[in-house]
């Protein structure tokens, strides 16, 4: 069998898997949304209660949203350092700016989830917006940590071998990609309007207004007492901002020394597979998500990021062996080296 129909098989094997997988957890979300959302939250969610204050729910709600900030501060090291190697002092002193936004709305998030909990814990489990949003001292603390953070970030960076720096660069891109895919989440949410568990926990005891999640209800908020984010419950943010971290897998791709060990690769999709996975539960529990919420929400951080490694990583080599006509042997597509990844 030639290399490109190998590439072919292994493409056509792992979109099915894939698409086997979602199909069949889409068909359980279907049909047992809200039935799982009421097991899960038994023991997270008090009943009348908006917020939950369980150590796991909160834990998983503060770190779940922080990969989508943390691989811009990333990303800024990268082109800090690419850009003092390449002479682009400008490209350098952005980069260093987005190290210290990634850093900053890090800590911002955990600050304020952790204080919509301690808000909630002392009001009945409702949270007081007018307090979740933190004052001057939190956000100066925010901005002194970052700037600390950021700084060790961009020194520690400098010990990056240079060749690695530079193969590390179309990582970026994949990262931008990904990236951009929230922008589907953030524009369906409010068309569906879909209500949150936990809204109707507060407000519908009987669960008479839960709606599947192809169900289009409009942008809606019915109660003034409750936050604004009451019926955006689908697709889950929380989820795609923690499925960020599937950028991961492109490591092995442009990295040799992490190439080469043949134990990283299952390791790393382990690892943000599980860790997405728990967020996705975490949330769940929190009663701020349906199973098919997070399900959405992390696939599609998956996809844009296989979109994303597919365009900048490999220029389209699977797309071409899975739908390309043959040619000779010598004509192939090619999966890029690692080794000339840079």
């Amino acid at each position: 069998m030639t290399n490109k129909l190998s590439m072919r098989a292994k493409t056509v094997i792992s979109f099915v898997l894939f698409a086997a997988v979602f199909a069949a957890l889409t068909v359980v979300a279907s049909f047992c949304d809200l039935k799982i959302s009421q097991i899960l939250t038994k023991n997270t969610l008090p009943e009348g209660a908006y917020i939950s204050t369980s150590v796991f729910t909160l834990f998983f709600e503060a770190m779940g949203s922080c990969p989508i900030y943390l691989v811009v501060s990333v990303a800024g090291a990268i082109l800090f350092w690419w850009g003092i190697r390449h002479k682009k002092i400008w490209l350098s002193v952005i980069s260093a700016v987005l190290v210290f936004v990634g850093f900053f709305m890090t800590l911002k998030d955990v600050f304020e989830y952790y204080t919509e909990a301690l808000t909630a814990s002392m009001n009945g489990g409702i949270p007081v917006e007018a307090e979740v949003k933190g004052g001057f001292y939190t956000m100066l603390i925010s901005a002194v940590v970052a700037i600390a953070e950021g700084a060790c970030l961009i020194f520690a960076w400098a010990h990056v071998k240079p060749e690695t720096n530079d193969a590390l660069f179309r990582w970026v891109f994949v990262i931008v990609i990904a990236m951009a895919g929230y922008l589907v989440v953030h524009f369906v949410k409010g068309p569906v309007g879909r209500m949150r568990f936990r809204t109707m926990n507060v407000k519908d005891s009987a669960f008479s207004q839960f709606t599947d999640w192809w169900v289009s209800n409009g942008k809606r908020k019915p109660y003034a007492d409750l936050p604004s984010d009451q019926c955006k419950s689908f697709p889950s943010g929380h989820t795609y901002s923690a499925g960020l971290v599937y950028t991961l897998i492109c490591l092995p791709d442009l990295v040799k020394s992490i190439g080469d060990k043949k134990w990283t690769r299952p390791v790393i999709y382990a690892a943000t597979i599980t860790f997405t996975g728990l967020v996705a539960i975490s949330r769940i529990a929190a009663g701020a998500h349906y199973m098919s919420d997070v399900l959405f929400g992390g696939t599609l951080a998956f996809l844009f990021t296989m979109i994303g490694r597919e365009i900048v990583i490999f220029k389209g080599a699977h797309f071409k062996a899975l739908f390309g006509k043959a040619k000779r042997k010598e004509e192939e597509p090619v999966i890029p080296d690692i080794e000339t990844a840079a």
